[in-house]
């Protein structure tokens, strides 16, 4: 999701019951025998300025994963060093070249908005070298303001000074590599001293000299101590990744019916699902990949990722029924408890995957 439309999500009422997450009015009543909740489940946390989206929702499912194998009884309790960082996550958004070794952490380098769940835990997975929160957090670039358009001024701000800052070193070095050592080293230190940056100050210097601004938020976010063992963070036990609808499957070619059949399938068996759709508004988009194409610099919306939790039909007085889906989304628990506690419109929602191949994810014990 992209870095403005993101904090007009967070910081318009107006927006809260839209974007194709629609709450159904309080006529519309649950079926009791109809809920299937996936009840332990990671905190609801929120992206803030950051747009990824896809990378809190794998990291939910890891996270949500490592508490069935480790029997967690209280997954939202779960202290930082024992969850992954969605920061870090993202840089397993990216398809590596033929022949690179997908299991070696250090082939994924760079921090960017826009990604899947899928691919993430797939290559996360795989390098089995995945950063505790507690040594990459989120929360070093989240403004400390009870104002929220405040604290949107500061994270805009914030993003601002680093992209500056970056593209003023590029350009100072082009012209004088002594020139551009000097200012990265007093903008180290002026980093540090105005956000709660982790990555110390050679951390900083040495992410000025890489050779692309997603290299250079890595540096800066994930300091190099996270590389070591003990910053790390695996998944416990067995789990296979899967998709729906798989890719090239002529038997696969979803519908609302198909599609809303393995969300509750998936859902019986206690397993959450991360879900891609459009979240364009007014949906004009045609298609997960034009979704995303065409908002890159607007604020009408674009391509988003939560996480699916739950199930239950709902009907109102008239005998109308829905289905209703609960999702735990990333724009903070301030959006859930604006949202019925993110119990919204099934067939509005999923209308906007297109039913697409891998609109969803999910892990699923492994079949021994």
């Amino acid at each position: 999701m992209r870095l403005f439309f993101l904090f007009l999500m967070i910081f318009s009422s107006e927006a809260y019951s839209s974007y194709g997450m629609n709450t159904l009015s309080s006529d519309y009543k649950p079926q009791a025998d109809s809920v299937v909740q996936v009840a332990n489940m990671p905190r609801v946390r929120s992206q803030d300025s950051f747009g990824i989206c896809y990378a809190f929702a794998a990291s939910v499912l890891y996270d949500e994963a490592n508490c069935v194998a480790k029997n967690i009884s209280d997954c939202a309790s779960v202290s930082d060093s024992d969850k992954v960082s969605p920061l870090d996550m993202a840089r397993f958004s990216k398809e590596l070249p033929s022949g690179v070794d997908g299991r070696d952490r250090f082939n994924y380098e760079g921090l960017s908005e826009g990604g899947a769940a899928a691919l993430v835990l797939q290559n996360s997975i795989n390098s089995d070298a995945n950063v505790k929160e507690s040594c990459a957090p989120f929360d070093q670039i989240v403004a400390k303001n009870s104002n929220p358009a405040e604290a949107q001024k500061l994270e805009l701000a914030m993003w601002k000074r680093f992209q500056d800052s970056y593209n003023a070193y590029q350009k100072k070095t082009k012209d004088c590599v002594e020139c551009g050592l000097e200012y990265a080293t007093a903008k180290a230190q002026e980093l540090k001293d105005n956000f709660k940056l982790k990555a110390s100050n050679k951390d900083i210097l040495k992410a000025f000299a890489e050779d692309t601004y997603s290299k250079f938020l890595d540096g800066l976010l994930v300091p190099g101590e996270c590389w070591r063992i003990t910053n790390g963070l695996s998944l416990e036990g067995s789990w296979d990744l899967n998709i729906y609808p798989e890719h090239g499957q002529k038997n696969q070619k979803s519908d609302y019916n198909k599609m809303l059949a393995k969300i509750k399938e998936v859902l019986q068996q206690k397993r959450p699902l991360s879900l891609a759709f459009c979240a364009q508004m007014p949906l004009q988009a045609k298609s997960l990949k034009s979704c995303t194409s065409e908002a890159q610099n607007s604020v009408t919306g674009t391509g988003h990722e939560i996480v699916v939790k739950g199930y239950r039909r709902v009907c109102n007085s008239k005998n109308q029924c829905r289905d209703s889906l609960q999702i735990q989304n990333s724009w903070g628990q301030s959006w859930q408890n604006a949202n019925d506690d993110g119990w919204v419109d099934a067939k509005e929602l999923l209308d906007r995957t297109f039913y697409e191949p891998q609109s969803l994810t999910w892990l699923s014990k492994a079949k021994l």
